[in-house]
């Protein structure tokens, strides 16, 4: 009997899913169909974003993906990729709207979810998917534009994200450009050990960056030809050329119904991933309020999801369906810059040679091209 997934989102658990379904399920069900959507024609990694906003650094190519070309191996009229994105979930009759390219809404009908979509920043800062691939690299070019002409770069948000993107910058930039990092609070990666905190900006001193704690940034204008104006939490001003708000990511779940949401509007999730009150809809990755909004969790969420869609699909009952138990042990690399980084392994500080090492070299960015294929994630095979 012929039965359809649809999966909502291209990044790394979405295009992982499609690729796991029609690879190893697929044989055991003829007739299965998997529907991948994604407002993006390629898929970004942009894990490497904080290096790749320099120029020169990382190429467009290595960066994008596209995301189609990966899946032709697979029978004729076992995938269809839709570009798109999702506006309504009809639970009640297993359905999705989707706004597709071109500007024609489709209406997609399942006998299996899955919500992938990923989380965004709240701004449009191009370190997450902004709408199309061509949104995207449009937004990312004339950010790498902007970092090169700038004299003075203002990041705000000290978790890891703005940690190793003032790193980077200051790998590159330290003894030319003004570089100022604004730390809501008294230490650097609060969500970290303080040990690790402290040691990343210790590193940041040494490359010059300025480091301004217990601050925020209230207040953003455009100062003209000065560039932008900055007012800050404890009533002083800044001016720069870039600035850089690397903070409030938000799941991307404006389609879904208010019910299945948390309060900071992740999709709640029971232990097997499946939404929770619902029998045929999952979310996985950043779109669900299980854990850290981290690739690496997304992954280790995405490995588990798979057997049991399986099982769902091959109609073995809620009996055959495993629970997910979230890894009780912090394990987090930052990188600053490409040779130094610091992060935690349970309840130690790691060293810094061991981040360079595992992900400062090349922030994983060949990681890429086999995760589109459908042959590795980032560290499990697909």
């Amino acid at each position: 009997m012929s039965k359809t997934v649809v999966v909502l989102g291209g990044g790394i658990a979405g295009i992982a899913t499609a690729h796991k379904l029609l690879k190893h399920t697929l044989p055991k069900l003829p007739g299965l169909k998997v529907v991948l959507v994604s407002a993006s024609t390629h898929f970004y990694f942009n894990i490497a974003a904080v290096r790749g906003l320099i120029p020169g650094e990382i190429p467009d190519e290595s960066l994008f993906q596209a995301i189609e070309p990966g899946f032709a191996k697979y029978p004729k009229g076992s995938f269809e990729f839709v570009v798109g994105t999702a506006t309504a979930l009809d639970l009640a009759g297993n359905a999705v709207q989707v706004s597709a390219a071109g500007g024609q809404d489709r209406t997609l009908v399942y006998d299996q979810l899955v919500i992938a979509t990923g989380s965004s920043l709240a701004n449009d800062v191009p370190f997450k998917t902004l709408g199309s691939y061509d949104e995207t690299i449009q937004a990312w070019h004339k950010l790498q534009d902007q970092i090169k002409a700038a004299k003075s770069i203002v990041v705000a948000g000290a978790g890891p994200t703005g940690v190793e993107t003032i790193g980077e910058l200051a790998n590159k930039y330290g003894t030319s450009k003004k570089l100022t990092l604004v730390i809501d609070g008294e230490v650097a990666l609060p969500a970290l050990l303080p040990s690790v905190g402290k040691a990343a900006e210790s590193e940041l001193k040494k490359m010059k960056v300025e480091l301004l704690h217990k601050v925020r940034v209230t207040g953003v204008e455009d100062a003209g030809s000065e560039g932008t104006k900055l007012s800050l939490s404890d009533g002083k001003t800044l001016t720069a050329d870039v600035f850089l708000p690397l903070y409030g990511v938000r799941p991307n779940t404006g389609f879904v119904p208010a019910h299945l949401l948390d309060a900071a509007g992740s999709v709640k999730v029971d232990k097997t991933l499946r939404v929770e009150g619902q029998t045929n809809v999952w979310a996985v990755g950043d779109v669900n309020n299980v854990e850290l909004k981290v690739a690496m969790r997304a992954e280790s969420q995405t490995v588990h999801l798979f057997p049991n869609l399986e099982a769902a699909l091959l109609g073995k009952g809620d009996a055959a369906l495993a629970e997910y138990k979230p890894s009780a042990q912090m394990m987090m690399f930052v990188t600053i810059g490409k040779k130094k980084g610091t992060g935690q392994i349970g309840t130690f500080k790691a060293f810094s040679f061991l981040v360079s090492y595992m992900k400062g070299r090349t922030l994983f960015v060949e990681k890429a091209p086999p995760l589109v294929a459908g042959k590795s994630m980032i560290r499990a095979a697909i």
